[in-house]
């Protein structure tokens, strides 16, 4: 974000970040700053890390493309915790060789 005041209690947003370019971006800024006020100004950077991670997130029902299926898998590959998101909800799950002849009707 850049960012300057603009007034009193008012602030002006010149630039977004590309992650969060067709994202609620000002809902994103209204959590962090209601995150970070009166809170340790050591968890900043990583509030907002993961603020933004869940607002340019993949959501439910969401249609991708092959191709966007793919890169979601390349970039997830070199992270280390890589088995949840930030707030815990797991990003991969496992299925059996019979889990998966089951959903696809082969049981």
């Amino acid at each position: 974000f850049s960012i300057e005041p603009f007034g009193d209690r008012t602030y002006l947003v010149r630039a977004v970040p590309v992650l969060l370019h067709d994202q609620d971006w000002a809902g994103v800024m209204r959590e962090l700053l209601d995150s970070l006020s009166g809170g340790n100004t050591d968890d900043w950077l990583e509030k907002i890390a993961i603020s933004i991670a869940c607002h340019s997130a993949v959501r439910a029902g969401q249609v991708l493309t092959d191709d966007e299926m793919r890169e979601l898998i390349r970039q997830l590959e070199p992270v280390a915790m890589s088995h949840t998101c930030p707030h815990g909800r797991p990003t991969l799950i496992h299925l059996s060789s019979a889990q998966l002849k089951k959903e696809f009707g082969r049981s």
